[in-house]
């Protein structure tokens, strides 16, 4: 049984799509998957199971649009998968981590459009992609800036959910600590 950080894409937000963790994490544990546990409101879950990621992620935007009618990206990676996205971090030097987001894309962006991406001045904020992780700092924060997900996603052509530098550390946490 393997251990898997899972992130909904877009919940809670603004009150559009809708899920109460606790309800998901019940149809989730009916549904066969072990060691459940959600942090916060906006999609973060820990839980185990024999599938692999692509059968979760399948499995779980199915439960999602069965029990709420909602179409919901699903992202699932493994805790060295996280692990690494937290080491490849471009950002470390004198930086806030509510101000640092780790994007996660569904696959890798044309080389064209993030070259066209790479053109665009923006001012204080900086972003890196590694692999399929699209790192942005805002050192005036997100309410000042026009980088988020959906600016991103609309640039290249991509499905992506994020998540700040607090977060990740506390979804690796959970993940090395679900089994105990």
């Amino acid at each position: 049984m393997k251990t898997y950080i899972v992130l909904l894409r877009g919940v809670n937000v603004s009150g559009k799509n809708i899920i109460k963790m606790a309800i998901l994490k019940d149809v989730l544990i009916d549904n066969n998957f072990k060691n459940v546990a959600t942090y916060i409101q906006s999609g973060n879950i820990i839980l185990s199971s024999d599938l692999e990621k692509h059968e979760v992620e399948t499995k779980i935007q199915q439960l999602i649009y069965d029990h709420f009618q909602l179409q919901i990206a699903v992202f699932c990676l493994d805790l060295q998968e996280m692990e690494t996205a937290l080491q490849n971090n471009p950002f470390i030097e004198n930086i806030e981590p509510n101000k640092l987001f780790f994007t996660f894309l569904n696959e890798e962006p044309a080389a064209d459009l993030l070259a066209d991406l790479e053109k665009i001045d923006f001012a204080n904020d900086q972003f890196k992609l590694i692999d399929k992780v699209l790192y942005f700092y805002l050192s005036k924060g997100m309410a000042n800036s026009k980088l988020n997900n959906n600016f991103f996603e609309k640039k290249l052509k991509v499905t992506a959910t994020g998540r700040n530098l607090n977060t990740i550390h506390k979804l690796i946490d959970l993940a090395k600590n679900s089994n105990n």
